[in-house]
C-alpha cells in the first residue's frame, strides 16, 4: 500500500483534495502526465467566489504571484452595454483576478506539497488497480517510460474534462444536458491594465441565429489580454459552428475596440467542458471523482475554478472521515452533498440553457442584461453563483422563481 489516497490528477481540484488531507495527517500522493504546469483553454479569470474557496486551501490572493484585479464586469451586445461592480456578498471578495492558468495550478501544487502531499510529475495513470471491485490505485507509466503500481486505500479521479482514468472506472456523461465548447488566445493589447472585463452576450452565427454562450475579453495585467469564446450545446448551430472559426471572427469585430495588436501569441486553444455534475457515478466503494472529471463546471457560465476547489474539498472531508474511522461507507455521502450544494442551482443552469436555445429567448435575455447596470449586477449574481441566502432581494426571489420551475419541468 503506498498510502491513504492516490490523486490522479494535479489541478485545482486534485490539489485541493491533496492540501485538506495532508493538512490532517494522511499521507496523499498526486500524480500528473504533465512534467508541469500547463496553460489550459479557460478565461483564467478567478472570481470572488474562487477566492474564497482558494482561501478555505489555505492560498490567499496575493500567493498567486503575478496577477491582474478587476472590480467591474460589463456585459455588451450590438444594442449596448452596462458595466457593474461584482455584487456584494458577506463571504466573498469585492474584485476577481486574473491569473496565467499555469502559474494558478503551480501555486496550488506548491500549497499541497507544504501541507506534505508528494507530488508525482511525468506519471501517467494508464489503468486502475481493482482488486475485488475495489479500486486501489493505479497503474502508472513514468516519464523515462518505466512503469510501477501506486496503491491507496482510496482513490480520487481528478484528471479533467476528458477524464480517462474515469472512463475507465465506468464513469459516463448524461448526453442530454448542456455542455460546452470554448476556444482562447492571447493577445497583446494596451488595455492589458483595465479594471474591467467584458462579456460580449450576442454571438451569432453566418446565418444571424442567436448562439448560447458569450465571447470575453480578459485583461491579464501583463500587455495581454485573454480573449475567448464559450458556445453552450443548445445553441441551435452547435453541431456545425466550429469554435475556432466563431473566435476569429469574435476577434476581427472587436479587436479594435479593445487595441488587440498583431497574431495571437501563443497558439490558440481550445476544449469541450462538460456542465452541471453530469458525469457519473461520483463514488464507488473506494473512489471519489471531482472536479472537470464529474463535468462539475456552472452550466449557467461555464466557470470551473472555484467548483473543481469546492467538489475537491467536498471529496477531502468524507475521505477523512472514512479514513479516520475506518469506514469506506462515508464515500457514499459524497453524491449527496453534491446535489445539496449544486442540485437546485445546476437544475435551474440546465433549464436556462434549454430556454437560451430559443432565439427569441436569447435575443431578449441578452439585451436586458446589457441594457442598464442594476439588471446587469442581477445577471451576474445569478451566473456566478453568489446569491445571498441571508439577505435576500429582488434578485433572489426571480432565482427562487427560475427554482421551482426547474423542479416540475423534467431534464431532457
Amino acid at each position: 500500500m503506498t498510502g491513504d489516497v492516490l490523486v490522479v490528477g494535479a489541478g485545482p481540484a486534485g490539489t485541493a483534495v491533496a492540501t485538506s488531507l495532508a493538512a490532517q495527517g494522511h499521507a496523499v500522493t498526486v500524480i500528473d502526465r504533465a512534467l508541469t504546469a500547463r496553460g489550459k483553454p479557460c478565461g483564467e479569470l478567478v472570481t470572488p467566489r474562487a477566492i474564497a474557496a482558494l482561501q478555505h486551501c489555505g492560498v490567499r490572493a496575493e500567493r498567486l504571484g503575478a496577477f491582474h484585479a478587476v472590480t467591474h464586469v460589463r456585459f455588451t451586445t450590438a444594442g449596448g452595454s452596462a458595466s457593474t461592480r461584482w455584487p456584494a456578498h458577506d463571504e466573498y471578495a469585492d474584485h476577481a483576478v486574473v491569473v496565467p492558468r499555469e502559474q494558478f495550478d503551480q501555486v496550488m501544487v506548491e500549497r499541497a506539497e507544504a501541507a506534505g502531499a508528494t507530488v508525482l510529475r511525468g506519471h501517467d495513470a494508464t489503468a486502475p488497480i481493482v482488486d475485488r471491485g475495489f479500486v486501489r490505485g493505479a497503474q502508472v507509466t513514468r516519464a523515462d517510460g518505466s512503469t510501477v503500481e501506486l496503491r491507496a486505500a482510496y482513490t480520487v479521479v481528478a484528471d479533467g474534462a476528458n477524464s480517462r482514468f474515469g472512463r475507465a472506472l465506468g464513469t459516463h456523461r448524461q448526453p442530454t444536458w448542456p455542455s460546452a465548447l470554448a476556444q482562447r488566445a492571447i493577445y497583446a493589447s494596451s488595455l492589458h491594465d483595465a479594471a474591467e472585463v467584458e462579456f460580449v452576450l450576442d454571438l451569432s452565427d453566418r446565418a444571424g441565429t442567436p448562439i448560447t454562450g458569450y465571447g470575453w475579453m480578459f485583461p491579464r495585467g501583463d500587455g495581454t489580454v485573454n480573449v475567448g469564446v464559450l458556445m453552450m450545446s443548445t445553441s441551435p448551430s452547435f453541431q456545425v459552428v466550429k469554435p475556432g472559426h466563431l473566435l476569429e471572427q469574435f476577434v476581427a469585430d472587436h479587436a479594435k475596440r479593445w487595441h488587440l495588436t498583431g497574431q495571437p501569441l501563443h497558439q490558440p486553444a481550445g476544449g469541450r467542458i462538460p456542465l452541471g455534475v453530469s458525469v457519473g457515478p461520483a463514488a464507488s466503494p473506494t473512489s471519489l471523482v471531482v472536479g472537470d472529471a464529474v463535468a462539475a463546471a456552472n452550466p449557467l457560465s461555464g466557470a470551473g475554478i472555484e467548483y473543481a476547489i469546492e467538489t475537491g474539498l467536498l471529496a477531502a472531508g468524507v475521505l477523512d472521515e472514512a479514513l479516520t474511522s475506518s469506514n469506506a461507507a462515508a464515500l457514499q455521502r459524497y453524491p449527496q452533498l453534491l446535489d445539496e450544494r449544486y442540485g437546485s442551482y445546476f437544475r435551474v443552469g440546465r433549464l436556462v440553457d434549454r430556454l437560451m436555445g430559443r432565439p427569441s429567448v436569447a435575443r431578449q435575455a441578452t439585451r436586458a442584461a446589457a441594457s442598464r447596470p442594476a439588471l446587469a449586477s442581477a445577471f451576474l449574481r445569478i451566473a456566478s453563483n453568489q446569491l445571498r441566502p441571508h439577505h435576500p432581494g429582488a434578485t433572489e426571489f426571480a432565482y427562487r422563481l427560475a427554482k421551482a420551475v426547474s423542479a416540475v419541468t423534467p431534464d431532457p
